[in-house]
């Protein structure tokens, strides 16, 4: 019997917990680098973001006056997330997924970062985007660049005991994705693709493998 991906990943995030924001990523760290200067702008706004992780994102959101309702399936990712927001009372944290939680509400702005490859119905998931977003509102989306998820990359880590881990992940193409968000009313603004370069390299030495990649893509919807 195939396990739920769901359950599957909340299992593997929460092992993931403790060492998630000191794991060597480059994907992470190119997402670090290269996402929050696309949602700079988000200011004294209601935000939902999708799969919140340990936070890395919500922090900055919080910083720059928003109030986020911030959703993970990971109460182990929520835990770590909870630890950095405390000093934070315009943050809700909620252990949800985005494809099974009931309504959330009307936002200004929805953002995810590496959420999507973990999601198994793309028309659904871009459907209850819309719902949550305000007309004029936008969606930020960053995700691990469809080159990379075609050739077989997706979301892994080595546990402490040693164990490899691979979480469960989907192959979507830029196709499947531009068409689930045009059919649920979103229209692009923005795509950009992250190239590798040498302010990665900086971070870790090991990198440099990555230089002239394609890395993530960054997409910014509007709501119609």
């Amino acid at each position: 019997m195939t396990s739920d991906p769901s359950t599957e990943n909340r299992a593997g995030y929460d092992r993931w917990a403790q060492l998630y924001d000191s794991y060597p990523n480059s994907t992470v760290a190119t997402d670090d680098l290269y996402f929050p200067p696309v949602y700079a702008d988000v200011c004294d706004r209601n935000v939902l973001e999708i799969g919140c992780g340990t936070g890395r994102h919500t922090v900055r959101l919080a910083a720059q006056g928003n109030r986020v309702t911030a959703l993970d399936l990971s109460p182990g990712m929520l835990a770590i997330a909870r630890t950095k927001l405390a000093n934070f009372d315009t943050v809700r944290l909620l252990e949800a997924d985005i494809l099974q939680t009931g309504d959330l509400g009307r936002f200004d702005a929805v953002l995810t970062a590496l959420v999507l490859e973990h999601i198994s119905d793309l028309h659904l998931f871009f459907a209850r985007v819309a719902h949550a977003v305000k007309p004029g509102g936008r969606f930020y989306m960053s995700e691990i660049h469809p080159d990379r998820i075609a050739g077989g990359t997706q979301a892994n880590f080595t546990a402490a005991d040693g164990e490899h881990v691979r979480l469960a992940s989907f192959a979507h193409t830029e196709a499947d994705i531009q068409a689930a968000a045009s059919k649920a009313g979103l229209i692009l603004m923005l795509q950009q693709d992250i190239t590798g370069a040498e302010d990665l390299v900086r971070l870790n030495p090991d990198w440099t493998r990555h230089i002239g990649r394609r890395m993530i893509r960054i997409w910014v919807f509007a709501r119609q």
